[in-house]
């Protein structure tokens, strides 16, 4: 056994820091910091929710037509309710004006970015999730996961919650609103209206994601002046 631990433990060591160091450069980069926010929390809500819970991550859905499709990060199917996740792996300090709820300022260093205020975003979930399964929206409850560093300037928002903290807001509904057999015949809606294809289903909803973001930054801009062009930018 010695002899074993000898032989191994150096280069395993090793990988472990090799992993550990690309592990943090790739978390400067928004598609691998976005995928391991979601990684944790899929993780944290397998691990806390016991069997009276079922998760679904990534599942992709039809949008209010046939042609647009919506992502959703999480959804917990209970007798206490549904539970659809919006997740954000966001870094640097966040703050919320109260006076335009729809958009975050983000601070980087000495950098500002607006970013779209997440619980906005799973509004279009949440009609998915109704739609698929022809559940009441009062049902169904919408939270925004913050899985990064990000903090804020004062308080989170209400709805708004880290990892824990949402596991925790989950627990707390403690009334059953479905029975065990309308459980059951909530998750086979969302088994068979879930867009099939894995991966390429999720490249599809990408690229169409894409496509009608350019299109409506086009229109956008053709209506801003100079100053809400550059503005804009910033």
């Amino acid at each position: 056994m010695t002899d074993f631990l000898i032989l191994y433990l150096p280069p395993v060591f090793v990988l472990a820091v090799i992993a550990a160091i690309a592990h943090l450069r790739l978390l400067e980069t928004p598609a691998y910091r976005g995928w391991w926010g979601e990684y944790k929390v899929n993780f944290m809500l397998r691990l806390c929710l016991s069997g009276q819970y079922k998760v679904y991550a990534n599942a992709i859905y039809r949008g209010q037509t046939r042609e647009e499709s919506t992502q959703i990060d999480h959804i917990v199917v209970s007798r206490f309710g549904i539970f659809v996740l919006e997740t954000k792996c966001f870094k640097g300090r966040i703050l919320v004006d109260h006076q335009a709820p729809d958009q975050w300022i983000q601070i980087v260093g000495r950098r500002k970015y607006r970013v779209q205020n997440p619980l906005m975003q799973n509004y279009a979930h949440v009609k998915a999730v109704q739609k698929a399964t022809g559940i009441h929206s009062q049902k169904i409850h919408s939270y925004a996961v913050m899985a990064g560093q990000a903090t804020f300037e004062n308080d989170m928002p209400e709805r708004v919650h880290s990892i824990w903290g949402v596991i925790k807001q989950i627990r707390s509904y403690k009334a059953p609103v479905f029975t065990r057999g309308h459980v059951v015949s909530i998750e086979g809606a969302l088994q068979r209206r879930r867009i099939k294809g894995g991966y390429w289903a999720a490249r599809r909803h990408v690229e169409k994601l894409k496509a009608r973001t350019a299109r409506n930054d086009g229109l956008s801009r053709a209506d801003r002046t100079p100053e809400e062009s550059q503005s804009s930018r910033q």
